[in-house]
């Protein structure tokens, strides 16, 4: 007698039942309806049997085999998985489901249903299109900063009076003055011209100074206008295999010394760590078999800067600019998506004064320090994952430096050229190659065409 799974069946005594029985219980379950109708119900697949006593003991033995409707579960997942091709079979009481599905998670909803149904099975089925994905991101960045400071400090000596205005800078300090003055011995000399009296540099933040020997009187001008503007692009392309994670890094490493303890001396040995910098992208493609791309990409650009570096006995240790995102995204093969944007825009001023004298309407100037700073920046990071196949050789794109031709002696020292004018020659391969292929008559003088814009 053959049952399916979860289905039902009745048998029919020839004489009336006194009881029955099941050998596996886990396969089969009986129960008696009338003293010559039994029902039989099927539990999981294989093979067990029936045994019926009647009341002058004699006994009959069923063979009970309960198996898979195959039928009605090859409905039931075509109406689950109506993208999917999905064929099932049994073998030896396993069930054996093989097709393509259209999503990475059809393959977890199937093994969930078949652990339902409570049998065993073998998913050999996959998942529909390729699974190697390529993304492409950008990262485009422009920032501009203006800056507007005036300053003036003033300084007096002579022998009946001294007087000096350091009015504070937009740092916050007064401006660094410069030792100028009469030279020793000279100070009631007639025209004796200013010098330097120490050995000292000029400070950065001042634009203009100069001095009237013949009033002891020396003055220190600070005054910047200053724009500046910066754009960083950024196209790091890297390639994946479903489900697999991949990681690319163009730049370098910079060293940071690190103190490690006290010597048997007394002192502290440094030892040097290394720290990436640059364009690193960092990718985790699934393909979901309908053109859907589920993605986990993190870009990062880093650059050195002198702006916040520290100088640790001896040692200056730059500071990183560093503009980076993660995120997970689902999209086409194809599509772009802007993971991230970034408009910044700061706006900074400061005003310091001598109280009094720098409100004075003409005067007033000549004791005050201004600074006023603007700044915008904006960013924007945009991705595009594409599934690809890989090339054939007449496939491949022009390689980066393919085109260079170096300079004659002539093109060098005379005319400064680091690049000759003349196409670069073909390698032996290569004009073994265009051989092959039947280009061996092409007109030489189309070469330099070609070799600019990379057609051959």
């Amino acid at each position: 007698m053959v049952l399916y799974v979860r289905q039902s069946a009745t048998v029919d005594a020839l004489w009336p039942v006194k009881r029955v029985a099941v050998t596996d219980p886990q396969i089969a379950d009986v129960q008696v309806l009338t003293p010559k109708q039994i029902l039989v119900m099927g539990k999981a697949v294989g093979s067990t049997d029936l045994v019926l006593w009647g009341e002058g003991e004699q006994a009959r033995r069923i063979r009970l085999d309960v198996e898979l409707d195959l039928r009605r579960l090859q409905e039931e997942l075509t109406r689950l998985f109506p993208q999917g091709r999905l064929e099932v079979s049994q073998s030896q009481g396993v069930l054996v489901v093989k097709g393509l599905l259209s999503r990475v998670e059809n393959a977890a909803e199937l093994n969930k249903y078949f652990e339902a149904l409570g049998v065993k099975y073998v998913n050999m089925t996959s998942v529909a299109g390729v699974q190697q994905v390529m993304i492409q991101v950008r990262v485009a960045e422009v920032s501009r900063t203006a800056l507007r400071e005036l300053g003036i400090n003033a300084f007096h000596t002579g022998r009946s009076f001294f007087g000096t205005s350091t009015v504070g800078s937009s740092s916050g300090g007064a401006i660094n003055p410069i030792s100028i003055g009469p030279l020793k011995g000279t100070l009631n000399a007639p025209n004796i011209p200013f010098n330097f009296t120490q050995d000292v540099a000029v400070s950065p933040s001042i634009t203009l100074f100069g001095g009237f020997p013949k009033a002891d009187l020396e003055i220190f001008l600070q005054a910047l206008a200053e724009n500046e503007y910066m754009r960083v692009l950024a196209e790091p392309n890297l390639m994946a295999l479903s489900g697999e994670e991949a990681d690319s890094l163009a730049g370098g490493q910079y060293p940071i010394p690190v103190v490690q303890g006290s010597t048997t001396g007394g002192g502290s040995s440094i030892t040097i760590e290394y720290k990436e910098f640059g364009v690193r992208l960092r990718f985790r493609p699934t393909v979901l078999g309908d053109g859907t791309i589920r993605l986990y990409v993190a870009p990062e650009v880093s650059e050195l800067s002198e702006v916040g570096a520290v100088q640790i006995q001896g040692f200056q240790i730059p500071s990183v600019t560093s503009r980076k995102a993660e995120s997970t995204l689902e999209l086409k093969s194809g599509q772009t998506f802007a993971m991230a944007g970034l408009l910044k825009s700061t706006v900074s001023g400061r005003s310091s004064r001598v109280p009094c004298l720098g409100d004075l309407p003409i005067l007033g100037p000549l004791f005050r320090s201004v600074s006023y700073q603007r700044g915008e920046t904006e960013l924007v990071i945009i991705v595009m994952p594409t599934l690809v196949e890989p090339m054939s050789q007449t496939q491949l794109p022009p390689l980066p430096g393919v085109q260079h031709s170096d300079p004659c002696d002539w093109e060098l020292y005379c005319c400064g050229k680091l690049q000759s004018h003349q196409p670069p020659k073909l390698s032996a391969a290569d004009a073994a190659w265009f051989q092959k292929m039947g280009f061996g008559s092409l007109n030489t003088t189309a070469l330099p065409a070609v070799r600019r814009t990379g057609e051959a």
